[in-house]
């Protein structure tokens, strides 16, 4: 009888070992339609850049990184509310410019479009992305060539159908700032240009993970702040508990999607990334693969994080200062790069 009463807790065992090795890795917080209040678990696909649950596995998907242009004549954009991470950082002009990343563009238009520079062409690497962009600068068309980017550019005909000019921007702004790009078209094309799935070993999660309780990191107030990449070149998020997001204003006005939708982020990332002028016409250099500090930011919350990237190909890894691996909340993500060392350029 002893024997036979081990022998059925020896089995419960083996079952209980199989059950927990064999758990979803794709386990993630449930969501709102609103995509930023958590409820229960959910452990079907995920959006990867988000931690949204999704309705099937597009993991093995490349994304598409999208140049766009923040002049504000440019300004309001298109598609840009599908957009999973915004990546924003100071180009020539003292203004600054930013990258869309998207898991898919095949059902919007995406606007306005403009060009790249090289630091952007190395974020999108590390999301072995389809980098979209109306021209360059001479050291990012370099980089393009040198490290075999997917990209589609305009100025070269690249995906011709996918091209527009916006009849109610033309004759009304300056022309570099009324180019979009039907997504339609951009995947199309795309699908007969390229391989459009990650190779094998890559990283699908790019290096993010999610959690219901990304804000019991944080330690300090984060409601309302604003980021100044120069005197004259500032954007403010603040934080709307109500919808528990955080909005991007640009002098003064919420940076909006072109029928008004608003932008929402669930998490603000600041990196501490400096930038020097190299040329006569104002371009700039940023060393986005090292490591650093920065700050991010959830729930109204802040706290000091560092981060770290090997290599192009690699992606950004966040810590807490202890060396804790940090967790985002579900959501779309604001990445600013800007200099902060010691110049006060962000202020909670």
């Amino acid at each position: 009888m002893k024997r036979l009463i081990a022998f059925i807790l020896s089995i419960c065992c083996c079952l209980c070992l199989f059950t927990a090795c064999g758990k979803d890795k794709s386990e993630a917080p449930d969501i709102n339609s609103d995509g930023l209040n958590v409820n229960d678990t959910y452990t079907g696909p995920i959006n990867p850049l988000t931690g949204e649950k999704a309705t099937t596995d597009t993991s093995s998907a490349r994304p598409y990184c999208v140049m766009i242009n923040n002049h504000p004549s440019a300004r309001p954009c298109k598609g840009l509310s599908n957009a999973s991470i915004i990546y924003e950082a100071l180009v020539e002009g003292d203004i600054t410019r930013m990258m869309a990343v998207f898991n898919d563009v095949s059902e919007i238009d995406v606007g306005y479009i403009r060009s790249a520079r090289p630091y952007y062409v190395s974020l999108a690497q590390s999301y072995d992305a389809i980098y979209v962009h109306c021209g360059g600068s001479n050291q990012a068309r370099s980089d393009i060539k040198q490290y075999g980017i997917s990209d589609i550019d305009a100025t070269y005909g690249a995906a011709g159908s996918a091209w527009v000019r916006d009849p109610d921007r033309v004759g009304k702004v300056s022309y570099e700032h009324t180019l979009y790009a039907k997504g339609s078209a951009i995947a199309e094309y795309s699908e007969k240009t390229f391989t459009t799935e990650h190779p094998e070993g890559f990283d699908t999660t790019y290096g993010l993970s999610f959690s219901a309780n990304a804000v019991t990191q944080c330690d300090k107030s984060s409601t309302d702040f604003t980021i100044t990449y120069l005197s004259s070149t500032a954007t403010e998020l603040k934080y709307d508990a109500a919808r528990a997001c955080y909005n991007a204003f640009i002098n003064g006005t919420e940076y909006t999607d072109g029928d008004d939708t608003h932008i929402d982020f669930a998490n603000v990332i600041i990196l501490n990334i400096g930038n020097s002028v190299v040329d006569n016409k104002g371009h700039r250099e940023m060393n986005v693969v090292g490591s650093g500090t920065g700050y991010f930011c959830t729930g109204g919350k802040y706290v000091e994080i560092n981060w770290e990237r090997a290599d192009r190909n690699d992606n950004f890894h966040y810590t807490l200062t202890d060396g804790t691996p940090l967790s985002l909340s579900v959501g779309k993500t604001f990445i600013s790069i800007a200099p902060l060392d010691g110049s006060g350029n962000i202020q909670f």
